[in-house]
């Protein structure tokens, strides 16, 4: 095998692993942002301002994170709708959406229309969340603000290539209180471009570096004869 050869195995053998090193991303106020939709009033949250209010919308960590349900972390609209416009700044391939519910049933968010976008505000798909779990769906109850709240998670099929979301929550009794709402996905663009630096681990996996390992010996081997 000539050089030429060995360099195309080997590019084969990394393209192949980074493929496989995509990130699954989780989306929150590291690296997204929430608006009011227009069907809002300026300050329309019952306890708490709308900058603080959206703020508590994105800052989950993680989908695995718990919170309580506290004067500083709920996001609480008393009498009507609730309207959101999520703006990921880029297009994502949508896995799951995360949400996260208040804990009893007087003010509980009872639906949630969603509706998907590309960067060009193409419709790319919709969901309604009908009836989500309470937040401590998880726990064994009795339930209170003591009560660890969770992600309940949907899985999204047909979200590819999304930057814009809307979202429209309403309660069946004009309360509408929860604490967050997350999305997972990987950047569309990793989808054909796989190798991008923005698409592959920070650390290399063990399997990367056994291949490169591999791949650079390959380079290395000369034939005995080939010196004589």
């Amino acid at each position: 095998m000539n050089l030429t050869h060995k360099l195309l195995a080997v590019t084969l053998l990394l393209t192949t692993c980074f493929a496989g090193n995509v990130q699954a991303i989780y989306l929150n106020h590291s690296n997204i942002t929430v608006a009011l939709g227009s069907s809002m009033a300026a300050e329309p949250f019952a306890n708490r301002s709308t900058a603080d209010s959206l703020a508590s919308v994105i800052d989950a960590a993680s989908a695995t994170t718990e919170e309580f349900h506290t004067q500083s972390t709920h996001v609480w609209v008393n009498g009507g709708s609730l309207e959101l416009d999520f703006d990921f700044g880029t297009e994502y391939d949508l896995t799951t959406l995360h949400f996260w519910n208040y804990w009893g049933e007087g003010y509980d968010v009872d639906n949630i229309a969603f509706t998907f976008f590309d960067t060009t505000m193409q419709l790319v798909g919709a969901l309604d969340v009908i009836n989500p779990f309470l937040g401590g769906y998880q726990e064994p109850g009795p339930f209170n603000d003591s009560t660890p709240l969770s992600a309940q998670n949907y899985a999204l099929s047909f979200s590819s290539k999304v930057q814009f979301v809307n979202a429209v929550l309403t309660g069946s009794n004009g309360q509408v209180d929860f604490n967050n709402i997350g999305f997972t996905g990987q950047l569309s663009i990793c989808a054909t471009n796989p190798s991008l630096p923005e698409c592959l681990n920070s650390v290399p996996t063990p399997g990367t570096l056994l291949l490169l390992t591999l791949g650079l010996g390959v380079i290395g081997l000369r034939r005995p004869l080939a010196r004589r």
